[in-house]
């Protein structure tokens, strides 16, 4: 295998950021971290490309580059509006990846990746990363060969910055929860609360 050197992507969109926080099992077994950033299809990845183009030909020499046009080489790019941005679970696409280029980025579970605001301090809970926040992050590309899934490049992650924190309509799925304000709205204090709710009878207190 052989790995690249870390370079930061462009703002983009972060998904799945829950797995930022706790590691979760891998198909082929273990445990990683994982999350994955979307970017809109105007934007400019050709030094995130030259990478993986540098770390292919590092692997497998200078048919590398052949190889990633035929698709030997499978990439880490890939297609939001294609197949690969849609749910296996569900067999619908996923939110927000219409449009979108995306990379899928993976830690393994003793390096937990950092996670940081605008001022550099930690961030330490899902709830200030929702999936639908802006980002930018630390990656590097790495190869991979498996005896039956061929070979190809992934991206590992090392450092994510939130750049804004998603609110409201701009929370994903895949992460973070719809948000309270959408729904509720503040509730003035009108004094105590019911009588019924006081005898330790709970719901059975309302409805007998």
């Amino acid at each position: 295998m052989a790995r690249g050197a870390d370079i930061k992507t462009p703002e983009g969109i972060a998904s799945f950021t829950a797995d930022l926080f706790e590691a979760r099992e891998r198909e082929n077994g273990g445990k990683s971290y994982d999350f994955t950033i979307l970017f809109p299809k105007t934007t400019d990845l050709a030094a995130l490309k030259q990478v993986v183009v540098t770390v292919c030909k590092d692997e497998w020499g200078e048919k590398a580059v052949q190889m990633l046009n035929d698709g030997l080489i499978k990439s880490p790019f890939l297609d939001g509006d294609g197949k690969q941005g849609i749910s296996t679970k569900t067999g619908e696409r996923h939110p927000g990846y219409a449009g979108k280029t995306f990379i899928r980025c993976t830690s393994g579970d003793k390096y937990r990746p950092k996670v940081v605001n605008r001022q550099v301090l930690p961030v330490t809970e899902v709830a200030d990363i929702p999936s639908g926040s802006r980002v930018s992050a630390v990656v590097n590309p790495y190869t991979w060969e498996h005896k039956t899934n061929g070979k190809g490049v992934s991206f590992g992650v090392s450092l994510v910055q939130v750049v804004k924190k998603a609110e409201g309509d701009e929370i994903l799925g895949g992460g973070g929860g719809p948000a309270p304000e959408k729904y509720f709205e503040a509730i003035a204090d009108e004094g105590d609360a019911p009588a019924e709710t006081k005898t330790g009878a709970g719901a059975k207190g309302f409805f007998g």
